[in-house]
């Protein structure tokens, strides 16, 4: 796939020029259906599976026979423990350490990626980003871009490289944006963001991951 023009913009002054983008994380043919199953496969990962139920064996109380067993009019009845009764036990219900993990091959979650970038490249949500060294953290920066590019109040995904603390310190209290290191990022991050801000200098690295 040729490349594409994409924004680049220097964080410090917010100045703009065009660029090309690598060709290599872009795909002809967006795959919607590997979209849908990274992101289900990543929502299922992070499920805890530590909900739980009291079976009838393990709800307290209910070892009286409620009434006799005829005579009465009523249905016989050995226990209110029996799932029936409120505050009886639970017939198959969730019980803890329950694994929700879903496997997905690295074909298909590399597919996934690339075509989740290329549906934002289509809409034109993607920026390159650069910086000179930030020595303190300064939220007032990353504000004032935003302002100048009328993206402040959106829902903005900032992909840098490691070992940039600073430039976390500095983003991570400005409203709807998330900042992550280049491997960090999925499919879910890329779709949930309304733009997507990745550092020009970790491009490379992305194509390695994602070749």
């Amino acid at each position: 796939m040729s490349d594409k023009l994409v924004k680049l913009v220097h964080l410090q002054n917010s100045v703009t020029k065009d660029v090309p983008f690598i060709s290599s994380l872009l795909i002809e043919k967006i795959n919607k259906q590997a979209m849908f199953d990274a992101v289900n496969a990543e929502l299922s990962g992070n499920r805890q599976g530590t909900h739980s139920t009291l079976t009838k064996a393990e709800v307290r109380g209910g070892g009286k026979k409620p009434w006799m067993q005829k005579h009465t009019g009523n249905a016989r009845q050995g226990s209110r423990r029996n799932p029936q009764w409120v505050g009886g036990g639970v017939v198959f219900g969730p019980k803890p350490n329950r694994n929700y993990k879903i496997k997905l091959n690295s074909k298909a979650t590399h597919l996934a990626f690339k075509s989740s970038i290329t549906e934002k490249m289509n809409k034109g949500s993607i920026y390159l980003f650069t910086f000179d060294k930030i020595i303190k953290p300064s939220t007032k920066i990353f504000v004032s871009m935003l302002k100048k590019l009328n993206l402040y109040g959106k829902k903005i995904l900032f992909v840098c490289d490691k070992n940039q603390e600073v430039l976390i310190k500095s983003a991570r209290n400005i409203n709807k944006v998330v900042i992550k290191f280049f491997d960090q990022i999925s499919t879910k991050d890329i779709m949930n963001a309304n733009f997507v801000f990745i550092q020009q200098l970790i491009l490379k690295k992305l194509e390695e991951v994602y070749k």
